[in-house]
């Protein structure tokens, strides 16, 4: 009776049991499935320019108007300079994403010739000096993303009709051949983030309790794998940029580095969540760091949320020095380089001061769960041996049993036996 009333009890257990696996294993694709839509497609679903970096140059009465206006918009943060060497070297050195150069042309403002001999008509000279001709030039930068450069070359073109003349575009840092979307960089930083937070996740569920310096060796030894592995495999249809040994050698240093920064992140994510680090390493590395990164979308086109994020985070310092390094010839790299070296750092060094706290915790708990255990057990005291009793007379009585065969006779000495060994018994007795 008791055995079939067993099931009974145990079923509601198991199927809650059951229903809570079923609910947990449901809720990590369910994050992905609203952190994508929210935060990726948020991000990049309309490129636009906010605030984009141009620089006009030119004489100061021409360009002082035109710069007022591309910087009263929300498009383009303008600023004016009569420096006419700055028209390219800004945007080759990464300061502006683009430059408008305007110049007069000197060539159609001279007096014509008078093969006749005759005087020129000072009227028609002053009308021409009132009325000047103008050349506009614009520098883009592609490297910088085709859609800053359609947005750049936009403005110069809206300048020149506004003096009456067009546009000569020139392209100072153009794209590979082999990446005519500008996006190869990119995927070179995907590919690798996915062996720097993966090997942090599988750490973790096939040795829990690493020590801190096992992580760490894992995480360095995938930084150096991933950027040689990923690229060497992309180069199959990439090329290599058409850069050389040591340009190569610069984006792999700066890959690696990322890459560790990624794993030491996952690190400390996974000291502080414990079980739930996936959620919060996907957060930090993917969600947040994907869309604000520029690869994307160029970070003169993002939202200014994601423009803010671009400004500090780990991974536009890692985009962004590659970018340089490939496309800029180093240009501005350093800026971006210790933007993600003081996040490698800082990670780093918030990973050992948790590591210690947590270590310490331990110990102190462990500590008083000694003294706790100490302290109720019983304090034993030596008894004194105890003399050894008495010994006490104890009488034994041996019994023993005799057969006697039928074909044997019963004689005369047999019954003295019989009679002998009586009377020893009573005498025990």
């Amino acid at each position: 009776m008791a055995e079939s009333t067993r099931p009974q009890i145990a079923a509601p257990v198991r199927e809650s049991s059951g229903a809570v696996k079923i609910a947990a294993a449901f809720l990590l694709p369910l994050f992905f499935v609203i952190a994508f839509p929210l935060l990726f497609v948020g991000a990049i679903h309309k490129p636009t320019p906010h605030d984009l970096s141009i620089l006009v140059v030119g004489p100061d009465q021409v360009v002082s108007k035109i710069t007022a206006g591309l910087d009263d918009t929300d498009e383009f943060a303008a600023t004016a300079t009569d420096i006419v060497d700055d028209a390219k070297s800004s945007v080759e050195e990464r300061k502006v994403m683009g430059s408008i150069l305007v110049s007069v042309d000197t060539a159609d403002n001279a007096a014509p010739s008078d093969p006749a001999g005759t005087a020129p008509d000072p009227t028609a000279a002053n009308s021409a000096a009132a009325t000047p001709t103008y050349m506009v030039t614009t520098y883009v930068a592609n490297a910088e993303g085709r859609a800053v450069a359609a947005s750049v070359t936009a403005a110069g073109e809206k300048v020149a009709e506004q003096l009456g003349t067009t546009a000569t575009v020139k392209d100072l840092a153009p794209l590979a051949a082999t990446d005519t979307l500008g996006v190869t960089l990119f995927y070179l930083l995907t590919y690798t983030s996915v062996g720097g937070y993966l090997v942090v996740i599988v750490l973790m569920q096939v040795m829990p309790k690493a020590r801190l310096s096992a992580r760490f060796g894992a995480v360095t030894a995938a930084a150096i794998a991933a950027p040689l592995i990923a690229f060497g495999l992309s180069s199959i249809f990439v090329g290599d940029y058409g850069a050389s040994f040591g340009t190569i050698m610069g984006l792999l240093g700066v890959t690696a580095l990322y890459v560790f920064t990624v794993g030491s992140i996952g690190i400390l994510v996974e000291q502080l969540l414990g079980k739930a680090a996936t959620f919060g390493i996907m957060l930090f590395v993917v969600f947040l760091n994907f869309p604000s990164a520029g690869g994307a979308a160029p970070a003169a086109m993002l939202p200014p949320f994601w423009q803010f994020i671009h400004e500090f985070y780990f991974g536009a310092g890692a985009y962004e020095a590659m970018r340089s390094i490939v496309y800029f010839g180093g240009n501005g790299v350093a800026r971006w380089i210790f933007q993600l070296l003081a996040w490698t750092l800082g990670i780093v060094l918030v990973n050992f001061v948790v590591y210690l706290t947590k270590t310490v915790r331990r110990q102190k708990l462990e500590i008083v769960e000694l003294s706790r255990s100490a302290s109720e057990q019983p304090t034993l005291q030596r008894q004194p041996e105890a003399e050894p009793a008495p010994a006490k007379h104890v009488k034994h009585v041996k019994a023993e049993t005799y057969q006697l065969h039928e074909h044997e006779p019963f004689n005369d000495r047999d019954h003295e036996r019989v009679r002998a060994l009586a009377q020893s018994e009573g005498a025990t007795r």
